[in-house]
């Protein structure tokens, strides 16, 4: 009888302590991930300025002139499209919108 109540307590004492080894080791995981998820959410507002740094019209205009060696149009190049469609070869192109400015 002392037997069976005595491996019934170690019984005990190790599930509890397994219980609370679960607890301190979960316990450890969420502030891994927590510690993750911070890293994560400060890398995404990194790219999010990049992000808008490199849409900024500025920006495409720079690399435009710069890397692809594009210019802006000229004032008789500038051509409003209207209905989304492209105008026939018979009608007239339409009117001409002004540049912003010129080269």
């Amino acid at each position: 009888m002392k037997f069976l109540a005595g491996t019934v307590l170690l019984a005990l004492a190790l599930g509890a302590v397994w219980e609370k080894m679960d607890i301190y080791r979960t316990g450890y995981a969420i502030e891994q991930l927590q510690a993750r998820k911070k890293q994560v959410q400060q890398e995404q507002k990194t790219l999010q300025l990049e992000f808008a740094r490199l849409t900024a019209p500025d920006q495409i205009e720079r690399v435009a002139v710069s890397r692809l060696g594009m210019m802006r149009p000229r004032y008789d190049q500038v051509v409003l499209v209207q209905n989304g469609s492209p105008p026939s070869r018979t009608e007239p192109a339409g009117r001409v919108v002004p540049a912003s400015h010129t080269q």
